[in-house]
């Protein structure tokens, strides 16, 4: 059972990464929106990193692009379209807010 995982605050100020990075599963999806954006430099990515595959570590373009971040190489870029055919891919979606 896949789980779409969004994560919309940043692990600076908040512990919904901390608390997703407990429960999310080899299969899942990690998608960073919105303010979890600026997870992309925070550790806890690189625990998640040992959990699940790079390749479902995804961020929001225009939302890391209005925050001036930089995309390490590993995180895929994806548009709003995208995330919303994950929605349907997916058989769980959990925000963490």
């Amino acid at each position: 059972m896949t789980t779409l995982h969004l994560v919309r605050q940043s692990a600076f100020n908040s512990q919904e990464l901390f608390q997703c990075s407990q429960i999310i599963l080899p299969a899942d999806i990690l998608v960073l929106i919105d303010d979890g954006c600026y997870n992309l430099n925070h550790t806890l990515l690189t625990n998640i990193k040992n959990i699940i595959s790079v390749k479902n570590i995804k961020v929001i373009q225009h939302h890391v692009s209005a925050r001036g971040l930089n995309v390490p190489e590993f995180i895929e870029v994806i548009s709003m379209n995208e995330l919303v055919n994950l929605t349907f891919d997916t058989e769980n979606v959990i925000t963490w807010q």
